[in-house]
């Protein structure tokens, strides 16, 4: 009886075990609702905020005024040759 209670399909491992994963996908509830939440306050200050699209299209897409100069550079996790190296000499 008692060794049904601990290790049958039903027992208390399996019941532990469906416990936790209750409590992670509750988790991961939570963390999908508020990336929708934050989402969709993007959205809405895309459609109403002129400034706020101006600068998603400028940083995303590259765009710049006639009368500007992009600048890019390289991501701290790149590694850029400080030289190139010298020709070898035959």
């Amino acid at each position: 009886m008692i060794w049904d209670l601990i290790f049958s399909d039903h027992g208390y491992f399996v019941f532990q075990h469906e416990r936790e994963q209750q409590q992670t996908l509750q988790q991961e509830i939570k963390r999908l609702r508020a990336e929708e939440a934050r989402l969709k306050e993007e959205i809405i200050r895309l459609r109403e905020d002129p400034k706020t699209l101006e600068e998603v299209i400028r940083r995303e897409l590259g765009y710049v005024y006639p009368d500007e100069y992009m600048l890019i550079m390289p991501k701290a996790d790149e590694k850029v040759d400080a030289a190139p190296q010298a020709e070898k000499e035959e």
